[in-house]
Parts: structure tokens; sequence; C-alpha cells
């Protein structure tokens, strides 16, 4: 690792935890249907996105913070730069192979098609409607549309911005509160549930109180008895979550996820290992290519034909995980790689997400 280079400990393996529990629970969702019933209920972590949202947030924020402390200011040009860099060459790519698919498959392709195209497909999931392959890019459109206003509040409340994160925190939790009470769970409702902001205010306010060192909040976070707390609710969140009520089960997925980001700062990262930090590293491969390749192999192999339900049941395990992983190495390493070599070009504060 480059040691003038920022490195966070401990991120790359709650990413990595949190791909592959999509990948898994993907698997025997109605657009990963194999025909078969898996002989297992494993209690994955629950909330995945949101767990991602968190680390979004607070990230983006550490590293503006950071910049801030370095020149006094935020170049908006630069942090675009680096955005696109990241997300679109993937993002654009996938989308054009996945429409392809649903076209070569006779599936249908909607309207939903415009909304993923302009990074909104977090409004056409909440209306209802989507492309197969592409249903999970709603958690990409959320992304992108923090990135419009984001930069800018960073950018021109500085020394307030603690402040001005705690506010808009409080005020779409309470938003999305109000519309559940007196709405019900209407379209105001999904589009605020979906749109994740306050989650990504949360990973915000603790990225700014991190890199503040604000003493009550690094005292908290850095108690064993806290972290020891944290990471069992966050491992075992699958077995009690549906017992947390809807409106408030993200926000609370988000602070356990917040928390295990800290301890993993604060104290010994225990995800922190070679496996871990490299499929954290992939994670976007891992998260991005694996519904077009469950869309497609249901499409063409039926396990059930020649295996039992079982057997075929931990064939498609076994060899889903193999293959999207193998997908996302290739994916990272000689397509995502050139641009992200370019995007450190556009960085005022240099990181990285490898430690070695």
């Amino acid at each position: 690792m480059d040691h003038n280079k920022l490195y966070l400990p401990g991120l790359n393996g709650i990413r990595a935890v949190a791909a592959i529990t999509v990948l898994f629970g993907h698997m025997w969702a109605p657009f990963g249907n194999w025909g078969v019933t898996p002989p297992w209920n494993i209690p994955w972590p629950d909330g995945p996105v949101t767990t991602f949202f968190v680390i979004s947030g607070f990230l983006i924020t550490y590293l503006l913070m950071n910049e801030i402390g370095k020149t006094n200011d935020v170049s908006i040009p630069k942090f675009y730069m680096r955005r696109i860099l990241r997300i679109w060459p993937l993002y654009y790519t996938y989308l054009a192979l996945a429409l392809l698919a649903t076209w070569l498959f006779h599936d249908e392709i909607n309207n939903a098609a415009w909304f993923y195209t302009f990074f909104s497909g977090n409004i056409s999931h909440a209306i209802g409607l989507g492309i197969i392959p592409l249903f999970h890019f709603w958690s990409l459109g959320v992304e992108e549309q923090y990135y419009l206003w984001y930069p800018w509040m960073v950018k021109y409340s500085k020394k307030r911005v603690l402040s001005f994160v705690t506010i808009l925190f409080v005020c779409w939790f309470v938003a999305k509160l109000a519309a559940y009470i007196f709405l019900g769970k209407g379209l105001t409702y999904r589009i605020l549930g979906v749109t994740q902001f306050d989650c990504m205010m949360l990973g915000a306010m603790g990225a700014i109180m991190y890199y503040r060192k604000t003493e009550w909040f690094c005292k908290l976070c850095s108690n064993r008895f806290v972290a020891i707390v944290s990471w069992g609710l966050f491992f075992t969140s699958g077995l009690y979550a549906d017992f947390i009520p809807s409106p408030v089960r993200n926000e609370f997925i988000a602070f356990i996820s917040l928390l295990v980001i800290m301890a993993g700062l604060l104290r010994k990262p225990i995800l922190e290992n070679r496996v871990m930090n490299y499929l954290g590293q992939i994670s976007y491969g891992i998260y991005v290519i694996h519904p077009l390749l469950l869309y497609v192999l249901t499409r063409l192999i039926r396990p059930t034909d020649y295996l039992s339900n079982d057997v075929a049941s931990v064939v498609i395990f076994i060899t889903m995980t193999i293959l999207t992983i193998v997908l996302a190495c290739l994916s990272y390493k000689f397509f995502e790689m050139p641009f992200l070599r370019l995007k450190s070009k556009f960085s005022v504060v240099q990181s990285t997400n490898s430690k070695e």
C-alpha cells in the first residue's frame, strides 16, 4: 500500500459481505427462479443495500472533508469526473447487455428503460415498473441522485456541514414517517423509502465526526462492548429484521452498519484479510453483473431436469457464486481498472481501496 494514500481499514470486508449477501438473496428471487427449493434457510444479514448506502455516504463525505482540509474547497468538476469514471463505464455497458438479453429472450422492454438510462431506477421501482435483469439498478439511481446535490452542499456549508447533514437526515426520516402515518404505503412513502438519503446522511454524519475526532462519538464507537454488540446485530440481522417496523427498519440497519464501520476504524477490523479485501474491491462488479448471469442461465438451464432438488440447490449455489466472482474479477482487472487509473488523476485527496 502507498502510505501517502488514504486507506480506511475494514470497509472492503463490509462491502464484500453486503455484495455476497445480495448475490445469495437474488439466487432465489423471482428473476433467479431455477425451479428449485433450497433445503436450507440461512438468515443472511438484512439490508445489504442499505449498508452500501451507509458506506457510500461515509466514504464520500470523509474524502470531501479531507479535501476541504487540504484546499479549503471542494472541486465539483473533479468530484463528478471521479464518480463518472467509477460508475458509468460498467453501468452503461451492463445496461446495453441487459437490454439486448431481454430482447433476445423476448421479454418486455418497457418505459423503465428510460428510467435506467437516466439513473432513475428508484422511481420506476417505486411505481412498480421494471425490466427483469435491471431491477437492482434502483440503488445506483439513488447513488447518482445523491451525487447531484451533496458535494454542492458540502462545498458551501463547510464548517456547518454536520448541522446541515443532521437536519437533512431528520427531515427525510420524519417525512417518510409522516407519509406512512397519514398516506399509508402509497407512492410518496415508497419513493421516500426506496430513496434512502437519510441512511446516506447517517453515514455522512459518522464521517464528519470521525474526521473531526468528536470525542463522545469516537469514545462510544471504540468501546469494546459496543463493537461486539454491533457486529453481533450486523451478522444476525436476518433473524430479527422482520420484527422491526418497516418505516424504521432501514434506519436501524444503517445505524448498525455505521457502528460496524467505526469499529473497524477505531478497533481491529475483523473482516480485514486478503480474501475479504479483494471481494470488497470487486464488489461493484459482483453487485452489477450477477442479475444478468442469473437471467440468462435460468432461461437456458433447468437443473431439476437431471438433478434432485437438494443437489441442484447446492450446485446452483456454488456455481453461481464462482461464476459471478470470476466475471467480477475479469471486469475489475480488464475493464474497470483503466478507468480507475484515470480517475486517480482527478483526485485531490489520493485514496486507495487496497491495503497492499
